[in-house]
């Protein structure tokens, strides 16, 4: 077991942990973007666990502190930056992860890449969760996994009535394969 450094163990107890192993499978090309990173929790334990394959990769974007007024800003005084660069370096198949200390926002609008699975943990207000929602799914593919944090948590029924947005928005589209403190879908 590798040697890394977290102040939170939210990631820890996550339905996402619990289960995500039954849905991706280590033995495929796994194209993983996760935005939200934190500490490197989430990106760590998928890079260790669905990274194996010769041509999977994790995208990881996080802007970090690089911007004010964000939902984080009270919780981000601990070195949570350093402490992720320190974990992505000492994780297995670190070669593979690609960082982009940038707003969600940013990447999307140069990003020219698809993915199987994307995990969306970043900004809880409600008009990014719907943005992260709509970009994220334009670059899945189809049967591709998207799961989302906080569906029942959080910022309580601000966040979970703009994913309730995306799905109707985008109902036909996808399958929920798992409802709970997290959501879970399945592009069709």
């Amino acid at each position: 077991m590798n040697s890394y450094k977290f102040t939170k163990n939210w990631f820890n107890n996550s339905e996402i942990k619990k289960n995500i192993l039954n849905y991706v499978n280590n033995n495929e090309p796994n194209n993983i973007l996760e935005i939200g990173c934190y500490e490197g929790s989430s990106s760590v334990f998928f890079a260790d666990n669905l990274l194996d394959h010769p041509e999977s990769s994790l995208t990881c974007v996080d802007p970090f502190m690089t911007i004010k007024n964000n939902d984080h800003e009270g919780i981000l005084k601990n070195n949570e930056e350093e402490n992720f660069d320190f974990n992505i370096n000492n994780c297995k198949n670190n070669d593979k992860i690609s960082i982009k200390k940038i707003t969600s926002d940013n990447f999307f609008e140069t990003n020219d890449k698809y993915f199987n699975f994307i995990y969306i943990d970043g900004c809880h207000d409600p008009d990014f969760i719907i943005r992260d929602m709509n970009n994220s799914f334009k670059y899945l593919i189809k049967d591709g996994i998207m799961w989302m944090d906080d569906y029942e948590g959080g910022d309580g029924i601000k966040m979970k009535n703009a994913m309730n947005l995306f799905l109707r928005e985008y109902e036909g589209k996808y399958v929920i394969f798992h409802k709970g403190y997290q959501l879970a879908i399945k592009k069709l």
